[in-house]
């Protein structure tokens, strides 16, 4: 955390990478209203309002400048920790801190928190709406308190949509809940109501899911963009718990690799390598991408193991309603990029990290092995951020 922080306050006074597009909505929101912001042509930010919103509402603080707005997201980042350590916690423990602050472990997290993106204002919120919606789930009773924590739990959801629209996947889930526990059946159809009425005037006044300006990237499915994203979340596992990703044999072993070698080979995406640009400034175009390739080889592989693991422990807990609800939100997640078709981005998948970690389980013990790996991951975060910034 410490890391992050000096990164952050030595970042260059200047905006860097698509900090400039989002950045700009947020000033247009004040000068112009935020109809004008949200419907212009020349807007070339895809995000929803919550990202403007919040940083226009620190405006005074920030001057909109930088690095002063990245620190926004680092704020953001603290109440994804916060929220998650309540969610996380056991009997007679009221806050489990060290798996909730894990999620520093996960490299392509840096960037999004680093950066002034959009990822975690909406992260923060969903993070909020999972928590929300266990406290219904984890109630027994029907009683008025779990009523209106269905409510806020449909609120934070529509507030999250707004901020990334990859998140109305999640409906989804709400939708399950109608057949997975339907004594609730009350309170699950106000937290849908809350949420569609929270969000729902968006894409009516965009005529889709994405800004008029921005029709372009909503042209169909990627289905080779949900495999990098199983391989994101796979190697996130990978960071978090690694018990989750164990085959049995080395026969099966044998076969996931091939099979991650033939599928990665299939994809032909030599172009676009996990983790490009600190590939290529380390070591240079023609051996950054060979590199990359095989390494993607090995996250599909991964990413194999990833899903046949969580199938079959979503099947064997399908009778426990809270780990159902979690099981069905993670996989929604995890298929939402195949929808952004214009491109894959690492950072569609950090937005499923708060329920990734309900579902894996990261130790509550600080262990050697998770300090080994926070460590780690912090350093590979460390210099994906900063090969952003310089």
């Amino acid at each position: 955390m410490a890391l992050l922080v000096f990164i952050i306050v030595s970042s260059p006074a200047k905006l860097v990478y698509d900090e400039p597009y989002h950045i700009d909505l947020a000033k247009n929101v004040l000068s112009s209203g935020w109809y004008a912001a949200l419907t212009s042509l020349q807007n070339q930010s895809a995000a929803g309002p919550l990202y403007p919103a919040v940083q226009a509402a620190l405006s005074g603080l920030t001057g909109f400048q930088p690095p002063l707005i990245r620190w926004v997201n680092l704020l953001c980042l603290a109440m994804v920790i916060i929220t998650l350590a309540k969610t996380y916690q056991r009997e007679l423990v009221s806050w489990d801190l060290i798996p909730a602050l894990s999620i520093i472990s996960v490299p392509f997290l840096w960037p999004c928190v680093g950066m002034a993106l959009t990822e975690l204002p909406a992260l923060a919120v969903f993070t909020f709406y999972v928590f929300a919606l266990m406290k219904v789930l984890r109630n027994p009773d029907l009683t008025i308190g779990s009523a209106a924590w269905a409510g806020i739990a449909g609120l934070a959801l529509g507030v999250s949509i707004l901020g990334r629209q990859t998140y109305l996947v999640a409906l989804a889930s709400v939708i399950l809940l109608f057949i997975i526990s339907p004594k609730k059946w009350a309170f699950w159809l106000l937290c849908l109501v809350v949420a569609i009425f929270s969000c729902g005037w968006l894409f009516i006044l965009w005529g889709g899911l994405v800004p008029p300006s921005q029709h372009h990237v909503n042209s169909g499915i990627r289905l080779e963009y949900g495999l990098q994203s199983l391989g994101y979340v796979a190697a996130a596992t990978f960071f978090l718990n690694p018990k989750w990703l164990k085959l049995e044999t080395p026969r099966a072993v044998l076969s996931v690799v091939i099979m991650g070698i033939v599928l990665t080979w299939l994809a032909h995406d030599y172009s676009r390598p996990p983790s490009k640009t600190l590939l290529l400034k380390v070591l240079g175009t023609p051996c950054g991408l060979i590199v990359g390739f095989l390494f993607r080889g090995i996250l599909t592989s991964v990413a194999i193991v990833w899903l046949r693991n969580t199938l079959v422990m979503a099947w064997n807990e399908r009778g426990e309603p809270v780990r159902t609800f979690l099981y069905v939100t993670l996989f929604a997640l995890v298929a939402a990029p195949m929808k952004v078709s214009h491109l894959f981005s690492s950072r569609y998948v950090v937005g499923l990290l708060g329920v990734l970690i309900l579902v894996v389980g990261v130790p509550t013990a600080s262990t050697y092995s998770l300090a080994m790996r926070i460590a780690l991951g912090s350093i590979v975060g460390a210099a994906t951020l900063y090969t952003y910034f310089y």
